[in-house]
């Protein structure tokens, strides 16, 4: 399988940093090597934060890079300071409701914010990404669901999750 990543960049107060931990954790249930980081500034809430995992069936070799499998794009903030840092990746997943720019490759545009507000989910934009994120096949649902069940909020979370394994679904 060789070494994977995924990019996860918002603005401090959408979970960003609780999605990736929650990725980590999922994909290390599911008997991988797990490393996860995280990157923002002072300000936190709603400055720009990016989180990131890199996984693989061996031992990481390093928790750093500059291309990612997937980038998971939250909020525009952050799909600046990705940019501002010259990451790149395979593929996009982004919420069109709060990312007005162009994002370049290969890109699945979704309603995120929208659809989340629709559901009553509204602040679990977060979870409904990994639920892409699954449904895509780039982790095991029901990994991130046991990840997830411990979590505040866990009943939320499993239906926002549901939500974004159907987007993902609509895609193929």
């Amino acid at each position: 399988m060789g070494e994977r990543s995924i990019l996860i960049a918002g603005i401090g107060g959408q979970g960003v940093v609780f999605a990736a931990t929650a990725l980590a954790k999922a994909l290390f249930l599911q008997g991988l090597y797990v490393a996860q980081l995280q990157s923002y500034g002072a300000e936190v809430r709603g400055g720009a934060v990016l989180a990131w995992v890199v996984y693989s069936e061996e031992r990481v070799s390093c928790p750093f890079t500059d291309e990612y499998d997937l980038a998971l794009i939250l909020h525009q903030a952050g799909l600046e300071e990705a940019a501002r840092k010259n990451l790149a990746w395979r593929r996009a997943v982004v919420d069109s409701d709060l990312v007005g720019a162009e994002v370049p490759g290969d890109v699945d545009v979704y309603p995120v914010h929208r659809m989340a507000v629709e559901a009553g989910l509204e602040g679990r934009e977060n979870i409904v990404m990994l639920g892409v994120a699954a449904g895509l096949g780039y982790v095991d649902l029901s990994h991130l669901e046991r990840a997830l069940a411990s979590s505040r909020g866990s009943e939320e979370n499993l239906r926002a999750l549901r939500l974004g394994v159907e987007l993902a679904a609509r895609q193929k």
